[in-house]
């Protein structure tokens, strides 16, 4: 499906981790519901948008996709890094509850990121 849109990918992507950060904000909230639902938008949608942003790097950027998307997957892999190393010093200061409204909020934030990286972009 990605590949019949004409544009609009960077926003799909943010929508995606704006769904993926409710999600996780779930996760904070005690009962199985919130836990079923939660793991379903935070890691189902939350976590499906890597392959579609660089998806999306790469038609924008058609004539080096090896060096759109090397610079794409530094930041995806730094995060993949060091979100688990910061997110557990949370968890262990401040309880799993915190911990997963934080990552909430990250997500939230690289929603916002990327948007206004490619409205710049764009200009």
């Amino acid at each position: 499906l990605a590949d019949r849109r004409a544009e609009g990918h960077v926003a799909l992507i943010a929508g995606m981790l704006v769904v993926g950060a409710a999600g996780l904000g779930l996760l904070a909230v005690p009962g199985t519901v919130p836990l079923v639902v939660g793991v379903v938008l935070g890691f189902g949608l939350g976590w499906a948008w890597p392959g579609l942003m660089n998806f999306a790097v790469v038609k924008l950027h058609p004539q080096a996709p090896a060096a759109a998307t090397s610079i794409t997957q530094t930041g995806v892999y730094a995060g993949g890094c060091l979100g688990p190393l910061g997110l557990g010093a949370t968890a262990a200061a401040f309880g799993y509850p915190v911990m997963w409204l934080a990552a909430a909020v990250a997500m939230v934030a690289a929603a916002a990121l990327m948007l206004t990286g490619s409205r710049l972009l764009t200009r």
